[in-house]
């Protein structure tokens, strides 16, 4: 009877010993993510056991808990690298081709969006340059370039929606003003703040930035749609032009 039992405890061990990690289905029930999420709820799960939910199967020769350790391993801030890991950078790891990395992205953009609708929820007056920095810095500070954004509000300072402008640089041309005050007119925007992120992850303006934003700043008051603020996102932290006092 016990050499029985012994022989069932290590099953897995003794069938994977030359392969690695032992698949999904030869593990205790109560070590599988799936079984885990429903015996002891999802907050019970580690990261890797999430992906390896989202991934769904491994690879040959090895698990899907292997692949998810490996692919949150090979993340430069761990699990934290997939707030910007892309479709194609996902599709390099043998074992991810596009049905799985369409669905990590999706879970990560949903997972941002959440995020934003409690922001969205919290602050009542998106005037305030914490409202707005909070509302989209897990979108911005980790971009590779910049995206020069507009946030347009109501009369009571609640945000209407953000639309992403430029990417690659930003300018004071007349024909990205004509883009951001049609943008707001289509809102019936009482106001707008403007916002670009800086790669460097240091959110210090530079000359240009306090150039641009006062162009736009004068190009609001002409419209009637006056600029609040110029919010520059950096690494986790912000600055705001209208705190600054160049607005």
């Amino acid at each position: 009877m016990q050499e029985r039992e012994h022989r069932k405890n290590n099953k897995y061990t003794n069938r994977h010993k030359n392969i690695g990690a032992p698949l999904v289905r030869d593990l205790p029930n109560e070590w599988r993510p799936r079984e885990k999420c429903l015996q002891f709820g999802v907050s019970q799960l580690t990261t890797e056991e999430l992906v390896a939910i989202l991934l769904r199967t491994g690879r040959k020769g090895q698990s899907v808990l292997a692949l998810a350790k490996e692919l949150v391993g090979s993340l430069t801030e761990g699990a934290y690298g997939l707030n910007q890991i892309s479709l194609t950078s996902l599709q390099e790891i043998k074992g991810i081709g596009p049905d799985k990395a369409v669905t990590l992205v999706a879970a990560v953009e949903l997972g941002r969006r959440l995020g934003q609708m409690r922001v969205k929820q919290q602050y009542a007056d998106f005037s305030h340059p914490e409202a707005v920095a909070t509302y989209v810095m897990e979108r911005l500070r980790h971009e590779p370039v910049e995206h020069f954004c507009v946030a347009m509000l109501t009369n009571r300072n609640q945000l209407i929606a953000l639309a992403t402008v430029a990417i690659g640089g930003l300018t004071a041309s007349q024909a990205e003003q004509r883009v951001v005050f049609r943008k707001a007119i289509e809102a019936n925007a009482a106001s707008i703040i403007l916002l670009h992120n800086h790669p460097s992850g240091d959110p210090r303006p530079s000359q240009s930035d306090i150039q641009v934003t006062q162009v736009f700043q004068q190009a609001g008051e002409i419209m009637g749609i006056p600029v609040l603020d110029h919010i520059i996102i950096g690494d986790g932290v912000y600055e705001s032009l209208a705190e600054l006092g160049y607005l």
